[in-house]
Protein backbone atom coordinates (compact mmCIF):
# COMPACT_ATOMS: atom_id res chain seq x y z
CA UNK A 1 0.00 0.00 0.00
CA UNK A 2 1.22 3.35 -0.80
CA UNK A 3 0.22 6.80 0.42
CA UNK A 4 1.67 10.33 -0.61
CA UNK A 5 2.04 11.51 3.16
CA UNK A 6 2.38 10.12 6.51
CA UNK A 7 -0.63 11.71 7.67
CA UNK A 8 -2.82 9.10 5.14
CA UNK A 9 -1.44 6.26 7.26
CA UNK A 10 -4.02 3.84 9.27
CA UNK A 11 -3.90 3.88 12.88
CA UNK A 12 -3.61 -0.25 12.65
CA UNK A 13 -2.62 -3.12 9.84
CA UNK A 14 -2.53 -6.35 9.36
CA UNK A 15 0.82 -8.31 9.60
CA UNK A 16 0.24 -10.95 6.92
CA UNK A 17 3.14 -13.24 8.13
CA UNK A 18 1.65 -13.30 11.99
CA UNK A 19 -1.85 -12.57 11.01
CA UNK A 20 -2.42 -10.06 13.66
CA UNK A 21 -3.66 -6.31 13.50
CA UNK A 22 -0.85 -4.20 15.45
CA UNK A 23 -0.73 -0.59 15.64
CA UNK A 24 1.03 1.46 12.70
CA UNK A 25 4.15 1.84 14.82
CA UNK A 26 4.87 -1.79 14.88
CA UNK A 27 4.73 -1.97 11.27
CA UNK A 28 7.21 -1.31 8.31
CA UNK A 29 6.52 1.81 6.82
CA UNK A 30 9.86 3.45 4.02
CA UNK A 31 10.01 5.93 2.03
CA UNK A 32 10.38 5.05 -1.98
CA UNK A 33 14.15 6.55 -3.45
CA UNK A 34 12.49 7.48 -6.55
CA UNK A 35 8.25 8.01 -6.63
CA UNK A 36 8.65 9.67 -2.82
CA UNK A 37 5.66 7.86 -1.83
CA UNK A 38 5.24 6.01 1.70
CA UNK A 39 5.07 2.66 1.17
CA UNK A 40 3.19 0.36 4.50
CA UNK A 41 4.26 -3.52 3.99
CA UNK A 42 2.43 -5.90 5.24
CA UNK A 43 4.38 -7.12 7.87
CA UNK A 44 5.64 -6.30 11.34
CA UNK A 45 8.68 -5.08 13.14
CA UNK A 46 8.82 -8.29 14.94
CA UNK A 47 8.66 -10.70 12.35
CA UNK A 48 11.06 -8.63 10.10
CA UNK A 49 13.72 -8.76 12.79
CA UNK A 50 12.76 -12.15 13.41
CA UNK A 51 13.31 -13.38 9.32
CA UNK A 52 16.20 -10.71 8.33
CA UNK A 53 18.80 -11.76 10.72
CA UNK A 54 22.42 -12.92 11.14
CA UNK A 55 24.24 -13.20 7.95
CA UNK A 56 21.83 -12.01 6.19
CA UNK A 57 21.10 -8.68 8.03
CA UNK A 58 24.83 -8.60 8.03
CA UNK A 59 25.15 -8.26 4.45
CA UNK A 60 22.44 -5.99 4.13
CA UNK A 61 24.14 -3.37 6.43
CA UNK A 62 27.34 -3.94 4.30
CA UNK A 63 25.74 -3.41 1.13
CA UNK A 64 24.17 -0.13 2.47
CA UNK A 65 27.31 1.05 3.53
CA UNK A 66 29.04 0.27 0.29
CA UNK A 67 26.12 1.99 -1.55
CA UNK A 68 26.09 5.51 0.15
CA UNK A 69 29.99 5.72 -0.04
CA UNK A 70 29.76 5.39 -4.44
CA UNK A 71 26.15 7.47 -4.35
CA UNK A 72 26.73 9.95 -1.62
CA UNK A 73 24.61 12.54 -3.83
CA UNK A 74 21.66 10.31 -3.96
CA UNK A 75 22.28 9.35 -0.35
CA UNK A 76 21.77 12.80 0.63
CA UNK A 77 18.96 14.19 -1.14
CA UNK A 78 17.01 10.98 0.70
CA UNK A 79 17.84 12.10 4.29
CA UNK A 80 16.90 15.61 2.83
CA UNK A 81 13.44 14.15 2.76
CA UNK A 82 12.80 13.73 6.64
CA UNK A 83 11.55 16.63 8.71
CA UNK A 84 14.12 19.98 9.27
CA UNK A 85 12.94 20.05 12.54
CA UNK A 86 13.32 16.05 13.61
CA UNK A 87 16.58 16.07 11.94
CA UNK A 88 17.66 19.43 14.29
CA UNK A 89 15.97 17.59 17.48
CA UNK A 90 17.43 14.48 16.78
CA UNK A 91 20.81 16.08 16.14
CA UNK A 92 20.90 17.97 19.37
CA UNK A 93 20.01 14.79 21.60
CA UNK A 94 23.06 13.02 19.60
CA UNK A 95 25.11 15.61 20.65
CA UNK A 96 24.42 16.48 23.96
CA UNK A 97 24.67 12.62 24.48
CA UNK A 98 28.28 13.05 23.06
CA UNK A 99 29.64 15.59 25.12
CA UNK A 100 28.18 13.96 27.96
CA UNK A 101 30.09 10.80 27.51
CA UNK A 102 32.67 11.90 25.16
CA UNK A 103 35.84 10.42 26.62
CA UNK A 104 34.00 7.01 27.52
CA UNK A 105 32.61 6.90 23.46
CA UNK A 106 36.15 7.15 22.64
CA UNK A 107 37.55 4.13 24.91
CA UNK A 108 34.51 2.34 23.32
CA UNK A 109 35.32 3.11 19.86
CA UNK A 110 38.86 2.12 20.26
CA UNK A 111 37.55 -1.42 21.49
CA UNK A 112 35.28 -2.16 19.14
CA UNK A 113 37.42 -1.25 15.96
CA UNK A 114 39.53 -4.48 17.61
CA UNK A 115 36.37 -6.61 18.15
CA UNK A 116 35.92 -5.57 21.79
CA UNK A 117 32.26 -4.60 22.16
CA UNK A 118 31.88 -3.20 25.87
CA UNK A 119 28.86 -0.97 27.06
CA UNK A 120 28.99 2.56 27.47
CA UNK A 121 28.43 1.99 31.57
CA UNK A 122 31.47 -0.01 30.85
CA UNK A 123 33.83 2.24 29.12
CA UNK A 124 32.87 4.99 31.14
CA UNK A 125 34.29 2.41 34.07
CA UNK A 126 37.72 2.34 32.43
CA UNK A 127 37.97 5.87 31.77
CA UNK A 128 37.42 6.64 35.45
CA UNK A 129 40.13 3.63 36.58
CA UNK A 130 42.36 4.40 33.46
CA UNK A 131 42.02 7.70 31.88
CA UNK A 132 41.01 8.76 28.47
CA UNK A 133 44.28 7.13 26.79
CA UNK A 134 42.98 3.48 27.54
CA UNK A 135 43.37 0.91 25.69
CA UNK A 136 46.77 3.12 23.74
CA UNK A 137 50.25 3.66 24.33
CA UNK A 138 50.04 6.83 25.17
CA UNK A 139 48.66 6.68 28.56
CA UNK A 140 51.40 3.87 29.52
CA UNK A 141 54.20 4.82 31.86
CA UNK A 142 58.26 4.03 30.16
CA UNK A 143 57.81 1.33 32.11
CA UNK A 144 54.47 0.61 30.75
CA UNK A 145 55.98 0.54 27.34
CA UNK A 146 59.16 -1.37 28.52
CA UNK A 147 56.97 -4.23 29.89
CA UNK A 148 54.81 -4.24 26.49
CA UNK A 149 57.91 -5.06 24.33
CA UNK A 150 59.27 -7.68 27.17
CA UNK A 151 55.95 -9.37 26.74
CA UNK A 152 56.02 -9.50 22.86
CA UNK A 153 59.70 -10.34 22.75
CA UNK A 154 58.83 -13.59 24.80
CA UNK A 155 55.73 -14.14 22.59
CA UNK A 156 58.28 -14.73 19.65
CA UNK A 157 58.91 -18.28 19.96
CA UNK A 158 55.10 -19.01 20.45
CA UNK A 159 52.93 -19.88 17.52
CA UNK A 160 50.98 -17.09 15.90
CA UNK A 161 47.50 -18.29 17.16
CA UNK A 162 49.13 -18.73 20.52
CA UNK A 163 50.15 -14.87 20.31
CA UNK A 164 48.20 -11.67 22.10
CA UNK A 165 47.81 -8.73 19.63
CA UNK A 166 49.00 -5.88 20.94
CA UNK A 167 45.72 -4.54 22.37
CA UNK A 168 45.63 -7.59 24.68
CA UNK A 169 49.12 -6.88 25.41
CA UNK A 170 48.70 -2.98 26.62
CA UNK A 171 45.02 -3.96 28.28
CA UNK A 172 47.30 -6.40 30.47
CA UNK A 173 49.94 -3.75 31.26
CA UNK A 174 47.09 -1.41 32.41
CA UNK A 175 45.96 -3.38 34.82
CA UNK A 176 49.13 -3.89 36.17
CA UNK A 177 49.08 -0.20 37.07
CA UNK A 178 51.70 0.85 34.72
CA UNK A 179 49.88 3.99 33.94
CA UNK A 180 49.85 7.74 33.96
CA UNK A 181 47.81 9.21 36.20
CA UNK A 182 44.37 9.93 34.72
CA UNK A 183 44.44 13.76 35.37
CA UNK A 184 47.71 13.91 33.63
CA UNK A 185 47.56 11.94 30.50
CA UNK A 186 47.50 13.84 27.05
CA UNK A 187 44.51 14.03 25.00
CA UNK A 188 45.16 11.34 21.85
CA UNK A 189 43.11 13.26 19.44
CA UNK A 190 44.13 17.17 20.84
CA UNK A 191 47.78 15.23 19.99
CA UNK A 192 46.19 13.94 16.24
CA UNK A 193 44.36 17.18 15.17
CA UNK A 194 47.67 19.36 16.32
CA UNK A 195 49.90 17.05 14.20
CA UNK A 196 47.28 17.53 11.23
CA UNK A 197 47.21 20.86 11.50
CA UNK A 198 50.89 21.30 10.94
CA UNK A 199 51.13 19.17 8.39
CA UNK A 200 48.45 21.22 6.51
CA UNK A 201 50.41 24.25 7.55
CA UNK A 202 53.75 22.48 5.66
CA UNK A 203 51.87 21.52 2.52
CA UNK A 204 50.34 24.73 1.88
CA UNK A 205 53.63 26.24 2.08
CA UNK A 206 55.67 24.46 0.22
CA UNK A 207 52.49 24.44 -2.36
CA UNK A 208 53.13 28.41 -2.78
CA UNK A 209 57.13 28.24 -2.77
CA UNK A 210 56.20 26.11 -5.99
CA UNK A 211 53.87 28.60 -7.18
CA UNK A 212 56.18 31.59 -6.61
CA UNK A 213 59.11 29.54 -8.12
CA UNK A 214 56.90 28.92 -11.53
Amino acid sequence: MRFSSFEQLPEEHTCLTCEGTKPIGEMIVIRERRTGLILLRARCKQCHNEKERGHRREYKRKYLKTWRKHNPEVNESYWRQYNAENRTLISARVYERFQRHHEAILIQGRLSRRGIKVPISEAKRLYKKFGGCYPSRFGLTPGGLRECERIRSAQRRLPKEKRFSGLEIRMMVYEDGYYITPSRQPVPYKIAAERLRRFQAKRAATRKEMGAAA
